[in-house]
């Protein structure tokens, strides 16, 4: 995906759901401060125009939130059979953390179900209207302009991709370009971890062993139904429901997610020769609290050139069990989902990963975990970085 204005709130599905307040405290206590939820959640208010009840929601923000009413038959079987696998049909966006529960979302839109992104909520209101709001689009940073160790603009490449250009800053440069470009701009800068700058030619001016490091993203599987019935082809979006579940005793919040999708999500699974349909519907487990923590490098000094990217999902020795154990708790509760009479109906032949593997947890010689099919016997972490980590499909380049 080329970047767009509004960044994913434009590309991704239009999902508005809260942080839970746990998360939120975990990072302010952790060191962020004005990240708390005493902080955070006022500003949730401020931004948004929710038609939702609740004092704990704004009526006048930019930012314009909608309830689903449930169109998809399928989906509303599927909450149905959430009910009767244990799992509550359960407000989102309450002000009260979902510890195990299943809704339909809101999503941002507004009253027409046009996507208000960022940028239509906050930039197109202004543009040609503030003198102080410039948007150039179709250009592509190169670098930082730094005056010693001060940021004080930036370099860029002019739509044409010929001719380059310079911008300052009179008071400060905000680097936002998402979490695999923000590092890279930076580390093309001159700044990150120098030896690594060095590799690939980059002159070091800051050595900052941290630029790169510890990028986190959620690890999604999916498992997937040929559909009995046609699926809807008039809801809002694909991924209209979402499933939250606690697999142990003792959690705050929730470790697993599931988004509801009414359309085959095969972009993985059809290359590595699974069967597919048309006509399917999908859970993907989420690992929400993933432990893992991957890396963004510099390639080359080519701006031009992808970052190498490794999300390290399932591999770091001390954390793979958790999300191994994450991840197959969700195939098999998805499974039990779908055994359910509301979606009897519904629910048809599994495509993905296929009714032949299954999630038995066994130790080979070197003490890792597997989960193993009886057809074949591939390691599962292999298995969900191939096809079901959303990170390492999305980001890695070849």
């Amino acid at each position: 995906m080329p970047p767009v204005l509004g960044g994913c709130s434009s590309h991704n599905s239009c999902i508005a759901f809260r942080a839970p307040a746990e998360d939120l405290d975990d990072w302010a206590a952790a060191g962020c401060t004005g990240w708390s939820a005493a902080d955070v959640f006022p500003l949730y208010r401020r931004l948004e125009n929710n038609d939702a009840p609740g004092d704990h929601h704004g009526r006048t923000g930019p930012v314009k939130l909608r309830t689903l009413k449930g169109a998809d038959p399928c989906g509303t079987a599927l909450l149905e059979a959430c009910a009767q696998a244990g799992i509550p049909t359960v407000g989102f966006n309450t002000g009260t953390t979902v510890g195990r529960g299943a809704n339909w979302f809101q999503i941002n839109s507004d009253e027409n179900y046009v996507r208000q992104s960022s940028s239509v909520a906050y930039l197109h209101p202004v543009m040609g209207k503030r003198r102080n709001v410039e948007v150039r689009t179709g250009v592509r940073a190169k670098k930082l302009v730094l005056d010693g160790r001060r940021c004080v603009g930036a370099e860029y490449l002019d739509p044409d991709l010929i001719h380059a250009r310079t911008v300052r800053a009179r008071r400060e440069v905000i680097v936002f370009c998402g979490a695999i470009d923000s590092p890279k701009l930076q580390m093309l800068s001159g700044i990150g971890p120098a030896e690594q700058l060095r590799e690939v030619g980059v002159e070091v001016v800051v050595d900052a062993a941290g630029v790169g490091e510890n990028l986190q993203d959620h690890p999604e599987g999916v498992i997937m139904w040929e559909a009995r019935q046609p699926m809807t082809t008039m809801s809002s979006q694909w991924c209209q429901a979402g499933i939250f579940y606690d697999t142990e005793p003792g959690l705050d919040q929730p470790d697993l997610m599931f988004h509801y999708a009414s359309v085959p999500f095969d972009m993985n699974t059809a290359r590595h020769g699974y069967p597919t349909s048309e006509n399917a519907l999908c859970l993907t487990p989420n690992v929400t609290r993933a432990k893992s923590r991957g890396t963004v490098r510099l390639r080359t000094r080519d701006y031009r050139d992808k970052p190498t990217v490794d999300p390290q999902s399932f591999t770091h020795e001390h954390t793979h069990e958790h999300e191994v154990r994450v991840m197959t708790y969700g195939l098999r509760l998805a499974r039990r989902i779908a055994a359910q009479p509301a979606l009897g109906g519904w629910a048809g032949a599994e495509l993905a990963p296929g009714p032949d593997v299954w999630t038995g947890v066994h130790h080979d010689d070197d003490d890792r975990r597997e989960v193993r099919g009886p057809a074949e016997g591939r390691r599962l972490r292999t298995r969900l970085r191939g096809r079901c980590s959303r990170a390492s499909c999305t980001y890695a380049s070849p």
